[in-house]
This record gives structure tokens, C-alpha cells and sequence, in this order.
């Protein structure tokens, strides 16, 4: 049968288009020689393609299992939900989520991506996704530049951990946990080795909140110094919750990190010593509580000095 069909194949191309043939004919008899030859072209490209397919994804199941830095690089692709909002600030400050208990801020990742790193902050709820993010604030101050994160309805932090990794990042010096006096909520501090702009997303199906900073050149030059109405330097604990929980009227208030790893408690900073001097005397006339402050001088990016209570 074969040998019956190449015959008649042969006989099919060898057939001669004669002159006195119309010229429809011979158009026809042409466009059927086209014709099979398109075919034939045709299923080459679909078994090429097919094959192609195929060995890419020989190559993709290797890769994953064979090599560990090939496998490790999709688990640091963030799988993002739905968008809910970009957060719009207002004098430094911005929330979102709902309000709900017994949340976990369970993992929190840097990603580097061309000129940005993004900050992934994730939510669990029973060691499971959680859908929609609880509520949050952000709010970001200067001198030096800080971005205070905070997760109420928190009654697990695993990300503690994570904190130390986020010094990844092309613009974070620091991040570390600070203390509150509420059971049911968690915070941290970001201070940033330069400035920066940065957008804050919030994702639910999972729920996500992610910081998005990129570099901001236009403010890197040398600003005015101010005057920090701060506490002594004390260690971490119960002593800092207290001395925040006696300042939590005044505009500006905040804990930092000093130079030493210690903690103090700052009461808003000032242009000049004089404003300073004079917010220290209100402060001692009308709460009675100035004994426990003193003035720092700070320039823009600088680390708070360790002020022991001895010194003073």
C-alpha cells in the first residue's frame, strides 16, 4: 500500500503543466502543489513546538529538584492577594484592616526588586492565612527617619525572628520590636539609613500589608539639626512602657533605639533649644514629671546617643 501511495504521489508531481492549458487550470493544478507543501510545513512547526514545550518543562521540573538555588528563588516570589487600598498619609500617618483577635504578624520578608525593596508583612489566624488584615498603623517620623509599625488584635509576633533579615535591604539600618503595655497588640520600629519614599499596600485572600521604599535623593542633603525632649537611655521592658504611658498626651511621642542597643522614650523633638527648654518647663509646671527628661542635640540620620541616669 505504501508503495502503491508513493507511486501516485511521484505520478502527482511529475504531472506537466502544458502551455494550452488554460490559464485556470494551471493555477489550479499549482495552488494543490502549495497547498500540500503548507501542510506538510505545518505539522513540522506543531511537532517542533510541541517538543519545545515539552523539553521546557523537562527543564523546569529538573531545575526545581535538582537545583536548590533554582527551587529556593520561587519561594521568594510573594504571592500577593487582592489589592484593598494604597494608604493615603496624612502629617505621617496611615491605617487599615479591620478590627478583629488573636492574630499572628506570623512572617515579614524584604524583596529587592530593581530600585525598590519591598517589606511583605503577613497575617495568620491559627496557623492558617489569614483573609483580611487586621487593623494597623503606620506612621513615619524623622530625626532619625523611622517607620513605627503597629498591629492591634495581636496576640502572637513569630515575625520577631524576621526582624533581623529586613537589614537586607539597601536602606534599612534597623528594625527591632518595641515594648507596649497592651496584651493584644504588637509593634515594631523600621529606621532607614537614608531617605525615603515609600508606599504602603494593604491585599486581602491572603491578607498582606507591603511597604514598598525606594531611595529619595531629593532630601539627601544636610538638614538643620533639632533637640529631642527625651528619657534617659533604659533597657527593654516594663520601665519603658511606663515612662511612654506617662508621656501619651504629648504630640511627637515615640520609642527609639539608642546607639547602644538601650531604649528611651521621646517627647517630641524641636527646631531650636529654646522651644525645647520651654516644652520642659510646661512639662515640669503642669505634670510634674520633667525630672525624668533632658535635651539631646540630633542631627538628621543620627542614632540616639546612650544617656545613662548616672551621667545626668
Amino acid at each position: 500500500m505504501d508503495d502503491k501511495l508513493k507511486r501516485l504521489q511521484q505520478a502527482y508531481n511529475d504531472i506537466e503543466i502544458l502551455d494550452e492549458l488554460s490559464l485556470a487550470t494551471r493555477r489550479g493544478i499549482e495552488k494543490g502543489k502549495l497547498h500540500q507543501q503548507k501542510t506538510r510545513a505545518t505539522k513540522h512547526r506543531v511537532k517542533w513546538i510541541t517538543s519545545s514545550v515539552a523539553a521546557m518543562f523537562i527543564f523546569f521540573t529538573i531545575s526545581v529538584n535538582t537545583l536548590p538555588a533554582f527551587a529556593d528563588s520561587l519561594e521568594q516570589v510573594p504571592v500577593l492577594g487582592k489589592l484593598v487600598s494604597v494608604l493615603q498619609f496624612s502629617k505621617g500617618n496611615a491605617g487599615g484592616g479591620v478590627i478583629q483577635d488573636g492574630t499572628d504578624v506570623n512572617f515579614i520578608s524584604v524583596k529587592q526588586l530593581g530600585d525598590s525593596d519591598h517589606i511583605i508583612m503577613n497575617f495568620a489566624q491559627n496557623s492558617e492565612a489569614q483573609q483580611i488584615a487586621s487593623s494597623f498603623n503606620m506612621k513615619f517620623t524623622e530625626y532619625p527617619n523611622t517607620m513605627t509599625i503597629s498591629v492591634g488584635g495581636a496576640r502572637r509576633f513569630s515575625a520577631a525572628k524576621d526582624l533581623e533579615t529586613l537589614k537586607q535591604s539597601n536602606y534599612i539600618q534597623d528594625a527591632y520590636q518595641i515594648i507596649t503595655m497592651d496584651d493584644s497588640a504588637i509593634r515594631f520600629n523600621i529606621t532607614f539609613k537614608e531617605p525615603v519614599t515609600y508606599e504602603v499596600k494593604e491585599y486581602k485572600d491572603p491578607a498582606q500589608v507591603v511597604i514598598k521604599l525606594t531611595s529619595d535623593a531629593k532630601n539627601a542633603g544636610n538638614l538643620p539639626p533639632v533637640y529631642s525632649l527625651r528619657t534617659v537611655s533604659m533597657p527593654y521592658g516594663e520601665e519603658i512602657g511606663m515612662a511612654e504611658e506617662m508621656l501619651l498626651e504629648f504630640e511627637g511621642l515615640r520609642v527609639l533605639k539608642d546607639q547602644q542597643g538601650s531604649f528611651l522614650v521621646e517627647a517630641g523633638y524641636y527646631n531650636t533649644e529654646a522651644e525645647a527648654l520651654a516644652q520642659l518647663k510646661r512639662i515640669q509646671s503642669e505634670y510634674g514629671v520633667a525630672d525624668s527628661l533632658l535635651i539631646e542635640k540630633r542631627s538628621y540620620l543620627q542614632i540616639p546617643e546612650f544617656i545613662s541616669a548616672e551621667k545626668e
